[in-house]
């Protein structure tokens, strides 16, 4: 049974509107979520090891905070 709770960062790949509204809760612009997400869906949502990314916010925290 599918969880009615998505966004929540377990779910790969995230809906670009959920991207989105969490960059923006962090106070970053809607362009830095959007380059955020063409980065990782280029990349297939893959890790450095070919894994898949198993949450999603912790890697846009990462992203946010190498900018």
């Amino acid at each position: 049974m599918k969880s009615a709770l998505t966004g929540l960062g377990a779910q790969v790949p995230p809906s670009r509107k959920h991207v989105e509204i969490y960059f923006i809760q962090a106070g970053h612009r809607e362009k830095t979520a959007r380059e955020f997400f063409q980065h990782y869906a280029e990349k297939r949502w893959l890790n450095p090891g070919g894994k898949l990314i198993a949450d999603w916010k912790r890697c846009a925290w990462h992203w946010i905070w190498n900018r």
